[in-house]
C-alpha cells in the first residue's frame, strides 16, 4: 500500500516547522531565551505534526492547497514515491530493529528526570531552576518524541 498524498495540514505544519526553526538563529542572536524555546518548541511540534512525510517533493507540485487522492497529480506523485521507496529498500541490506529507537528515548528521559531533581533540589531559587524545567520539558517531549517515532513503519 502507498501512501496517500500529505494532507494539506501536514504541509502547513512543515512550513511553519520550517519558519519556526530559520527563525531561531536571529531569536538567539538576539539574546531572546523565551522566543528561542518557544521557536523551537514549534519547530519540534510542526516537525512531529509534519511526520517527516513532507518535503520539497510535497511542497512543490502541491503547495499548501487541498488535494484528493483521486487527483492526476496525486498518482504521479504515488508512482514517484513508490519507485523511490523501492530504490532505498534495494539499496538497504540491513534488518532495521525499532527496540533500539526505543532504547534511545531512555537518554532525554535520564537528562529530564535529572534536571528535574536539580532544579527540586535547589529549591527553585533563582534563574537556573526555570531553565532547569524548561530543559526538562523539552527533554522528556523528546523522549515521547522518539519513542512514538519508533512505531511509526517507514520501511515495511
Amino acid at each position: 500500500m502507498v501512501d496517500s498524498v500529505p494532507t494539506r495540514a501536514e504541509r502547513i505544519a512543515a512550513v511553519v516547522g520550517i519558519g519556526a526553526a530559520l527563525s531561531l538563529v536571529p531569536a538567539a542572536a538576539a539574546g531572546s531565551g523565551l522566543a528561542v524555546v518557544l521557536l523551537l518548541f514549534v519547530a519540534v511540534t510542526c516537525g512531529t505534526v509534519a511526520k517527516v512525510r513532507v518535503g520539497l517533493d510535497e511542497l512543490l507540485p502541491f503547495g499548501l492547497r487541498s488535494v484528493s487522492d483521486d487527483d492526476p497529480e496525486a498518482e504521479r506523485y504515488r508512482e514517484r514515491r513508490q519507485k523511490r521507496d523501492e530504490q532505498v529498500r534495494s539499496s538497504l541490506s540491513f534488518d532495521y530493529d525499532p527496540r533500539i529507537d526505543r532504547l534511545l528515548a531512555v537518554a532525554p528521559t535520564v537528562v529530564a528526570g535529572g534536571a528535574l531533581v536539580v532544579a527540586i533540589g535547589s529549591g527553585g531559587d533563582g534563574r537556573n531552576a526555570g531553565r532547569l524545567l524548561v530543559v526538562a520539558l523539552i527533554a522528556f517531549n523528546g523522549a515521547l518524541i522518539v519513542y512514538a517515532a519508533s512505531y511509526v513503519e517507514i520501511l515495511p
